[in-house]
């Protein structure tokens, strides 16, 4: 009887300490992060206006991973010029006195002259920021909205 008691316990203390090795569970899926979508028409110099979507990809855990910037530039209401561009993304926070906003930064790895910078400054949009990721103090629109 003793042996069977001592066989029991062993193989409870076993699966216990087997159950605390197990990996922790996932972190849950979050379906509405996957792709935020901003579109707008951008300031341009030597045309009519940048038709500019931007697209931005997160995986399962909300984290960035991939955007696609297409950009129009406009004569008129024709379009002059199409180019797309991928590669990666980051965000970080931006403090602005008591305010704390996202910038997200495409091509974070780049040269600086690659990189864009945008502050999310609403719920739904995004405004372009200077290449040392200041506000661009213009009356022209550089803010794109979310679809």
């Amino acid at each position: 009887m003793f042996m069977k008691t001592y066989f029991a316990a062993a193989v409870l203390g076993c699966t216990v300490a087997f159950a605390g090795c197990q990996s922790q569970p996932e972190a849950p899926i979050n379906p509405t992060a996957q792709k935020e979508i901003y579109s707008g028409m951008l300031p341009c110099a030597d045309c009519s206006g940048i038709r500019t979507t931007l697209t931005l990809y997160r995986d399962q855990y909300d984290s960035p991973t991939r955007f696609e910037l297409r950009e129009e530039y406009m004569s008129g209401s024709t379009v002059k010029l199409n180019a797309v561009e991928r590669g990666d993304w980051a965000s970080r926070k931006y403090q602005e006195g008591v305010t704390q906003e996202d910038v997200y930064t495409i091509n974070p790895e780049a040269d600086d002259d690659a990189q864009r910078q945008y502050l999310k400054d609403a719920v739904n949009a995004i405004e372009q920021l200077d290449q040392s990721g200041n506000r661009i103090e213009s009356n022209l629109n550089y803010r794109l909205l979310s679809k």
